[in-house]
């Protein structure tokens, strides 16, 4: 016996129960260098044709540390947390995901100009944790997935070791795996 997918309803902002739908939205971190800009994504008023979401989770700093100053940033993420008062239900959860964790150097990709470094990348999730959880604290629930934390956590020599293999630095892509494991995991069990 086949089992057909039900309909799509006319109404994409209702979500049938026991369901869930995943919106996911590709940004550079919150830097100029989005192509269309990162605001873009509010002003396309994506909560009114998809439904407002039950988590929403914010995965930045990698790019924001590496490429724009530090007044821009929190520039920037002031406006995100407006656009999240704006978009969202306060029945959202919110789950602000920090930056990878960084080791060592600056990067080493050739002519690739970055400010990255391990206590530039802890400020800056700092600044965003802080920042959100000010502003949007009274309403909506809250959570850090402190994905540096995960490899933080290891021996110098083991961080070395799993930061170098990547020209640029921050943990190599079976890590960021196993942190994406874990997230999804938490949300769905």
């Amino acid at each position: 016996m086949a089992v057909s997918a039900p309909a799509l309803d006319a109404n994409l902002g209702s979500v049938p129960a026991n369901n869930s739908r995943i919106i996911m939205f590709r940004w550079g971190g919150l830097t100029s260098r989005n192509n269309p800009p990162w605001p873009n994504t509010f002003a396309a008023n994506f909560t009114r044709r998809m439904g407002s979401p039950s988590v929403a989770t914010f995965g930045l700093i990698s790019w924001d540390t590496a490429f724009t100053a530090r007044i821009y940033f929190i520039q920037q993420v002031e406006l995100l947390a407006g656009h999240i008062l704006q978009s969202y239900s306060s029945n959202t959860k919110i789950v602000i995901r920090t930056g990878q964790y960084y080791c060592c150097t600056y990067g080493q990709i050739p002519n690739f100009k970055r400010m990255y470094t391990r206590l530039r990348n802890q400020h800056f999730n700092q600044c965003l944790i802080d920042i959100l959880q000010k502003k949007l604290g009274a309403a909506y629930s809250i959570s850090v997935w402190d994905v540096r934390q995960i490899a933080e956590r290891r021996p110098y020599a083991a961080r070395r070791e799993m930061a170098l293999a990547c020209p640029s630095n921050h943990v190599r892509a079976e890590l960021v795996d196993v942190e994406n494991s874990l997230l999804i995991n938490h949300l769905c069990n």
